[in-house]
């Protein structure tokens, strides 16, 4: 009966342990910044997939793609984008990114721009 409490007390550290691991390892998910407005842009990341509103004077456009977190060669945290089409491009390929809260909620940074999580 000990012998099967310390199993399962290990296995549920062990898993933990690793859902921790995975989560601090992760990208983002939600909505972040906003297209509204005189000149806008918004993020909303759902698993790997990304779509990235773009707002001009209240006129919006959506491109859709997907991410991938990584790491450069200093390691920092990193954040690819490949989309689509080619009305994303100066948005495409691999970005800085950090992440944080702050007295105005979560946000993310991409390329030290930061965008703060909606409700």
């Amino acid at each position: 009966m000990k012998k099967n409490l310390i199993r399962f007390t290990c296995l549920a550290l062990v898993l933990v342990m690793v859902g921790v691991v995975l989560a601090s390892c992760g990208g983002p998910s939600g909505t972040y910044g906003d297209a509204s407005g005189l000149v806008g842009v918004e993020y909303k990341f759902s698993g790997s997939k990304v779509s990235v509103t773009f707002g001009l004077a209240g006129f919006t456009k959506t491109v859709d793609g997907k991410f991938s977190m990584g790491k450069d060669s200093d390691g920092n945290r990193t954040i690819t984008f490949t989309f689509e089409g080619s009305d994303a491009s100066k948005y495409e390929g691999t970005h800085s990114y950090s992440s944080g809260k702050d007295d105005s909620g979560e946000y993310i940074k991409i390329d030290g721009v930061a965008l703060y999580k909606k409700k």
